[in-house]
């Protein structure tokens, strides 16, 4: 499948870090950066987003593999090992790692365009006929999404036991993404995500900060 990055993806990781304060955030970016410069060295690697949420203190490592072998064995741990040695624990107040294949989503007029905008929206199901009904949804809303201006994307990922569900949306600036959450189809769609959910969902709003992608 043809990612938003343009790359053909079997699996996706999004590393988020919540961070104490902005500079820890921008210092968890510098080292993300550093792990993603030689992509050669990660089997299966095909792309690397650092994404910096709105309010400063969020950083979303997302990163296109292959598969989920290449997932499994290529996210270095050594990542971990210098967020912790250049920031200490003390900087790092949360760190998550989800992921999952992909499945079909929505493509805007502006999928061409890099995003301005995205949102990381990590949704909570009970299994994975759940998590199918989400990607669902999305693909039923995408008859008013796809001609949205300053919409880029929408792909859904859902976890290998099937109980995460992760969106990842993309506009290409805020104008568009407020125009969007203001649209009245964006709001009725709401509540049949509401129902399929059993914990509120962690949603991080986020700029793109760097991106690398693996030659050919």
């Amino acid at each position: 499948m043809t990612s938003a990055d343009g790359t053909r993806e079997g699996f996706r990781t999004f590393l988020i870090l919540r961070t104490h304060g902005a500079g820890a955030a921008q210092e968890a970016v510098q080292v993300l950066a550093e792990q993603s410069a030689d992509p050669g060295r990660l089997g299966g690697f095909l792309s690397s987003r650092i994404h910096l949420g709105l309010d400063g203190d969020v950083v979303v490592h997302c990163v296109a593999w292959r598969d989920e072998t290449s997932a499994r064995n290529g996210y270095p741990a050594r990542v971990g090992e210098a967020l912790l040695d250049r920031l200490g624990r003390e900087a790092l107040l949360r760190t998550d790692l989800v992921g999952g294949t992909p499945e079909p989503g929505v493509r805007g007029p502006s999928a061409d365009s890099p995003p301005g905008l995205v949102c990381v929206a990590v949704r909570h199901v009970a299994d994975r006929e759940a998590a199918r009904a989400m990607a669902d949804l999305l693909r039923r809303s995408g008859d008013w999404k796809k001609d949205f201006p300053g919409f880029v994307s929408a792909t859904p990922y859902i976890s290998p036991d099937g109980r995460t569900y992760v969106n990842y949306p993309q506009w290409t600036d805020r104008d568009a993404f407020d125009a969007y959450m203001a649209d009245r189809r964006n709001a009725d769609g709401q509540q049949d995500i509401s129902a399929l959910e059993v914990a509120p969902p962690d949603l991080f709003l986020c700029t793109l900060v760097a991106e690398t992608v693996a030659a050919g």
